[in-house]
């Protein structure tokens, strides 16, 4: 008999096989991590991996309600919490973020962890201190008395970066910005002109003062380099009026002009910089004066270092500066002196010189850069430049040269880039030289339509104006030895030998004779063409215009295309129009070599457009309704419309795209690619030879297949949820009719499937009724298993993208959850162990919030939206599938505002039956719920969308099957989420198995089935379950055990003379149960003692047990002794109900004599009765 093993003692048998599932690596299904923040006028969100849902949540509420302007800035919920935002001591949330426009009690309450702030500085790859800028601006929109903007557990370390920070944000939060150009409550003895001057600019050098500093420590803390920043980072004092910024300089003044130049850039974006701005009188003189010094330094010394106009401008722009720095001289010179009378006009006066000069050089860059396209005379230079300078428009002459000459210019260097691209990117395999065609440009008359016009007056509603045009003109070129040397329009990648010339000629009457030892592409437009390809597979794509499609008469002259040696194409690379054009497609007749528009209506008129030689293959226009003709050689034929395709002779491959076609294979062993994008298709094959036709859809979305009249039919399912029309194939003259009969006439067809399985239809080989036949199916190639699936008997598990996709639920009992709630959207199956029409009730309930507004409207707020599917003897729970959308608040009628509901998951259901059903958001009674807050309830069958077809129901696989050593062994099953069953063999020995949760596990002997060898023991441990096990959760179905939620299939023992299994189950609490499976039934074989309270609680257990009959005659009794009878082993007497022990054998004791072992219990105990 086997022993129990203690979770203490290690077991002993000789070597251990771990049977486990393999598991795919564990970073598969990570999510990308390390993508770079983006400010929408802050950062946007940190790139720190998965999403939580909060953030979701609040990027969301920042699509919905937009940014949260503050000031002058604009910053999202989703960086708020980045930076470790909280609304007075709450952490940032939908909740305390629901709003367009911040009010003064919220900015009062925004608070910040300095921690999470520096570290959100380290993090973000910014270049202009967006964090400091947008903090110094929440600073000064706070109330002064308002608590500080940080807020830390414990204080910061003196002289810390992050503690001389904080002290600047308290600084600039005590600026009153307002107060400076407040002069009503002054007395009339106080020079208000003079006061304001002083008064403005001491406060703006204060406020700049605080605001460079702290943009200079968040330098120092992203760069580390703490030292050179110190200058910006001086102790700041706490009153206004006496703010002292202590600066250590360890740089030259010049250095500080430079790095301060940017910083004051920055400063006048925030609140405080535009109400300092340059009408602030003397600060904005004290503060831009260096800049424009400095300024003017930088551009001279640029212009030496550049050539040509970047000088020019440099030399330009270092004037501007050096002017508006004695413009500032002057200005600050007569604001002390109190001139404010005379700064004005001073000011004026200096602007507008100033200005005279940026426009005198402004005309003579227009000037400049015309003369770049076209030349000028002297007079014209003049005449433009006086134009230019007093914005008058050019002499039209001047003008339409400059449009033209620009155009080609700007032409040219597109068509290159545009090669360039083609070359670098998509045709980089393929393509080792781009010719453009030629193109000239003209001028021509263009309608500008007019917003406004005078009709009473005779105003026309637009006006005439000659724009240039680009047209592309003929080529004549012969390339067949190679392309000639001085080519215009050649643009050069990779040479390769295997690679080909690419040639895009446009519109235009073009004759080419491509490289002979070279494939040719050609892409052309309007016009007649003469087009040679070369010795290899050379391909011609006309890029059909809408005016062709409505072309009336036969054009002056025809294309004539010549594929050459090789395989070639000719491609219609446009698609038709949704509209009705007078053709409705192209006929091709690859045998003769016409190509001919096709008309539409009955009449089917052709009007030839083409003549082709040495082409072998076509693809029809998009959405047309073509006719293609075959010729005896082997065609490759697309048909990407409405098309009616006769291939002729030749093992023709023929791919179907449009969504209805008729396709005559013709002689030869023909192979048709059928796309999901098409829906009713028929094929005529000839029965003389095998066919292959394969299918862009799985196998299991075929639904049916039929012999209707002559044909075979196969209908599939299209759409998610089988919503579309089917794929309906028809293979017709698979039979022929004779007198009454229908005999086989095509019995080689061979069917193959997207995953891969080939089908090959086993037809009767005669009808004798004129009744539609279902047929069968020999599957001659299995193809890619679907994924295995996840076992769930019990419990609960988490929806993830690294988790299964699919689950199988067999039958049983207990509970089921699936949570989602933490995952981002995926899609899961899950296939349930009985038919649809066993599924009782379905069940949701919710969480209702109501908001009541000022303004009548109320706001449903739904949460905790929990799905219960009720099936036999389960309850299957599904939680956060459904959610609240994230999405605009929409009135849903009588004043109610709300979100509503969708499937923040998607989960369908099969059963075993085919059916099938998606799991769909509830329809909500918004009236009602606004009158009942509160978890609510209420039945959702409409919750259980019915999906069209049948559907394969996949049962777990043997996904592991395992041939145990001939000697005692332990077999232990890791898997969080077992995936298919685990089938030992055994070899005539004993086993120690243990199981994980979920498993399904079959256990055989196959000598003991043929009768060559004895039966095998095994010993079922469930110390690895994540349920306790007890007897209750023990029970025998047949050949079936189920333990918790592990399911074992045992042998059938049917055949008297077969050795018998011996099976034994070790609870959790060490109860060791035997399975008989002669008389089907389990008896608990040995108790651990400690398990239980008392010897009153284990003998009021086992009498339970006899009346079950759930007893073994004898039951040994571990961890329990008595005095009478020290070191024997005790004994329970089932049969005659009396304990004893086993030396003497025979010796009968009390109950009351008992004594239950209590040191080291670490196992479960068994409840007390």
């Amino acid at each position: 008999m086997p022993t129990p093993i203690d979770a203490a003692r290690p077991i002993t048998p000789e070597p251990v096989i771990h049977v486990t599932p393999t598991h795919a690596p564990s970073d598969l299904q990570k999510p990308a991590t390390g993508l770079s923040a983006t400010p929408p006028g802050i950062h946007e969100s940190p790139a720190d991996g998965a999403e939580k849902p909060s953030s979701r949540t609040l990027r969301s509420l920042d699509k919905r309600l937009g940014a949260l302007r503050i000031g002058e800035f604009a910053i999202t919920r989703v960086e708020l919490q980045a930076m470790g935002a909280t609304i007075a001591g709450h952490a940032i949330s939908a909740d305390n973020t629901n709003l367009k426009t911040p009010d003064q009690a919220f900015l009062d309450a925004l608070g910040f962890n300095p921690d999470t702030v520096e570290a959100r500085i380290k993090s973000v790859a910014q270049a202009d201190n967006t964090t400091a800028s947008f903090l110094f601006e929440l600073a000064c929109k706070r109330s002064i008395g308002a608590p500080p903007v940080f807020s830390a557990a414990e204080p910061l370390a003196p002289g810390s970066p992050m503690e001389r920070f904080g002290r600047l944000v308290n600084a600039a939060q005590k600026i009153d910005i307002q107060r400076v150009d407040d002069t009503s409550h002054w007395p009339t003895w106080v020079s208000k002109t003079r006061s304001s001057i002083f008064n403005g600019a001491g406060v703006g050098l204060q406020a700049y003062g605080i605001y460079s500093g702290m943009a200079g420590i968040a330098d120092a803390i992203k760069t580390g380099d703490w030292g050179e920043a110190a200058f910006n980072a001086g102790a700041v004092g706490t009153e206004l009026g006496s703010l002292i910024i202590e600066r250590g300089l360890s740089k030259t003044g010049e250095a500080m002009l430079k790095s301060n130049g940017v910083v004051f850039q920055r400063f006048s974006t925030t609140s405080a910089g535009k109400v300092l701005g340059r009408g602030a009188g003397l600060f904005a003189s004290a503060i831009t004066l260096p800049f424009d010094v400095i300024g003017a330094v930088k551009s001279f010394n640029a212009a030496a270092a550049a050539q040509g106009k970047e000088a020019q401008d440099h030399y330009v722009g270092g004037a501007l500066s050096a002017a508006s720095a004695g413009v500032s001289i002057i200005l600050g010179l007569a604001a002390l002196a109190g001139f404010g009378n005379i700064a004005g006009p001073v000011g004026i006066l200096a602007a507008g010189v100033l200005v005279l000069g940026a426009e005198i050089y402004r005309a003579a860059r227009i000037v400049d850069d015309i003369d770049d396209y076209i030349e000028l005379s002297a007079h014209e230079r003049l005449r433009s430049g006086w134009f230019a300078s007093v914005r008058k428009e050019l002499d039209q002459d001047v003008l339409d040269r400059y449009k033209v000459a620009k155009t080609q210019s700007d032409h040219s260097r597109q068509v290159e880039r545009s090669a360039r691209e083609l070359l670098d990117g998509a045709y980089r395999d393929y393509v080792e030289q781009v010719i453009n065609g030629n193109y000239s440009v003209s001028l021509q008359p263009v309608k500008l339509w007019k917003h406004q016009w005078n009709a009473g007056a005779g105003e026309q509603p637009f006006k005439i104006s000659h724009e240039p045009v680009v047209q592309e003109t003929a080529d004549v070129i012969d390339a067949r030895d190679g392309l000639p040397q001085n080519l215009g329009g050649v643009v050069t990648g990779t040479l390769g030998d295997d690679k080909g010339i690419l040639w895009r000629l446009g519109d235009g009457e073009d004759t080419i004779t491509g490289v002979k030892a070279k494939s040719n592409f050609f892409i052309y437009r309007a016009d007649a063409k003469n087009l040679v390809g070369g010795d290899k597979a050379d391909e011609f794509h006309y890029e059909v215009t809408h005016a062709e499609l409505e072309r009336e008469l036969p054009p002056a002259a025809i294309s004539n295309l010549d594929g050459g040696e090789g395989s070639d194409l000719l491609s219609f690379t446009s698609r038709r129009p949704a509209t009705d054009t007078r053709q409705q497609g192209y006929d091709v007749n690859l045998h003769s070599g016409e190509v001919s528009l096709r008309g539409a209506g009955a009449t089917d008129t052709l009007i030839k457009v083409a003549q082709t030689t040495g082409i072998e293959n076509v693809s029809t226009l998009t959405a047309g309704a073509s006719r293609v003709t075959g010729s005896d050689v082997a065609n490759r034929i697309s048909a990407n419309g409405m098309d009616t395709v006769d291939a002729a002779a030749g093992d023709d491959t023929i791919l179907i795209r449009g969504t209805h076609c008729r396709v005559n294979g013709g002689a030869g062993r023909d192979r048709y690619f059928i796309t999901a994008s098409s829906a009713e298709v028929t094929i005529i094959e000839d029965a003389g030879q095998s066919s292959l036709i394969e299918l862009d859809w799985p196998l299991a979305t075929i639904q049916r297949w039929q012999i209707i009249g002559t044909s075979l039919v196969v209908r599939s399912l299209r759409g998610e949820d089988g919503e579309l029309p089917e794929h309906v194939l028809t293979v017709e003259n698979v039979y022929r009719e004779l007198a009454s009969q229908r005999l086989i006439n095509h019995q080689q067809l061979l069917f193959k499937t997207r995953d891969g399985y080939e089908l090959l239809p086993v037809l009767p080989a005669s009808l004798n009724d004129a009744d539609d036949h279902d047929v069968q199916v020999a599957l001659t190639v299995a193809g890619r298993q679907p994924p295995a699936l996840g076992i769930l008997n019990g419990g609960k598990v988490q929806i993830a993208n690294t988790s299964p996709r699919q689950y199988f639920v067999p039958q049983g009992d207990g509970k089921i959850v699936f949570d989602a709630t933490a995952t981002q959207k995926t899609a899961t199956n899950v296939y349930l162990d009985c038919n649809h029409a066993d599924v009782g009730d379905t069940y949701i309930n919710y969480n209702i919030d109501v908001r009541h507004g000022v303004s009548g409207y109320s706001s449903l707020i739904y949460s905790n939206i929990n799905l219960s599917l009720f099936i036999p003897n389960r309850v299957i729970n599904f939680v956060g599938v459904i959610s609240e959308r994230h999405a605009a608040t929409f009135n849903s009628g009588s004043g109610i505002l709300t979100n509503g509901l969708h499937m923040a998951n998607e989960v369908v259901l099969v059963f075993r039956d085919g059916k099938s059903c998606r799991l769909v958001a509830p329809r909500l009674e918004y009236a009602q719920d606004v009158k009942r807050a509160g978890l609510q309830g209420k039945n959702a069958r409409d919750c259980l969308k019915l999906r069209h077809g049948h559907y394969f129901f996949h049962a777990p696989r043997i996904t592991e099957q395992s041939l145990l050593p001939a000697h005692n062994a332990r077999i232990e099953i890791k898997a969080d989420t077992p995936q298919g069953i685990y089938a030992l063999q055994g070899q005539s020995a004993e086993y120690e198995v243990f199981p994980a949760s979920n498993a399904m596990i079959s256990l055989t002997t196959p000598g003991a089935e043929a009768k060559t060898a004895n039966a095998s023991s095994w010993t079922i441990h469930t110390a690895n379950m994540k349920e306790t096990i007890t007897g209750n959760e023990i029970r025998l179905e047949g050949t079936t055990l189920h333990v918790g939620t592990v399911i074992i299939t045992l042998p059938n023992i049917e055949a008297a003379d077969v050795p018998v299994e011996s099976v034994h189950v070790i609870t959790s609490s060490g109860n060791v149960y035997e399975i008989n499976l002669v008389f089907e039934m389990l008896q608990l074989h040995e108790v651990n003692a400690q398990a239980y309270s008392s010897v009153k609680a284990l003998s009021e257990d086992l009498g339970a047990h006899r009346k079950r009959q759930q007893l073994a005659g004898v039951v040994r009794v571990r961890n329990i002794f008595t005095d009478k009878a020290v070191g024997a082993n005790v004994l329970y007497n089932a049969t005659h109900d009396y304990w004893s022990v086993d030396n003497p054998p025979g010796y009968r004791i009390a109950a009351e004599d008992l004594s239950i072992d209590l040191e080291s219990i670490s196992l479960p105990r068994v409840p007390d009765k």
